[in-house]
């Protein structure tokens, strides 16, 4: 049995500060096609002590970027990487790669995941970077990152659209 490794929340959170508002320029900048959201996203989490997963059966069962010419569709585009990395384990598959759920609002923490939808497919992933609690410990509100608008620690409750919340829990290897 494979052991669930862990997903650094802190230092995904701290590459996506970094980087909120710049591009890395190790990696392509995908704005021109469509937007870099999800590039910076899987940057985020890769830099989170996710590996790279070539593992899949099909190049939509894996998650890369080696270069623009060496990558998966999951690695930059919002709903190629929402199926991949909500179906790619379950608590009984343990296949190589990310383990991630859809989950309620409330679950979220630093590092995880939300997605915009729009008749059932993604079209734009965003980080939590902060999650404010009132003096209670009550929740009332997330601050996330993002490319394409590029936004720094912005509120979340300020974005609309339909919505998709993945908590990250880890990885197989």
């Amino acid at each position: 049995m494979k052991e669930l490794k862990e997903y650094n929340r802190k230092a995904a959170a701290e590459y996506a500060r970094t980087w909120a508002l710049y591009r890395n320029p190790k990696y392509k900048d995908y704005d021109p096609w469509g937007g870099d959201c999800t590039n910076y996203i899987s940057q985020c989490i890769h830099a989170g002590n996710i590996p790279f997963d070539n593992q899949g059966n099909d190049v939509m069962g894996k998650w890369y970027w080696y270069s623009d010419s060496s990558r998966t569709p999951s690695w930059t585009a919002a709903d190629a990487f929402g199926r991949y990395i909500i179906k790619n384990n379950s608590e009984l598959t343990q296949n190589y790669g990310i383990y991630a759920e859809v989950v309620d609002y409330n679950q979220l923490e630093i590092g995880d995941l939300i997605q915009l939808v729009y008749q059932g497919r993604a079209y734009h992933t965003m980080i939590v970077t902060q999650v404010i609690l009132d003096d209670r410990n009550y929740l009332l509100d997330y601050l996330i990152c993002q490319h394409t608008e590029d936004l720094l620690d912005y509120p979340l409750s300020e974005k609309i659209g339909e919505r998709k919340y993945i908590k990250i829990f880890g990885y197989y290897q």
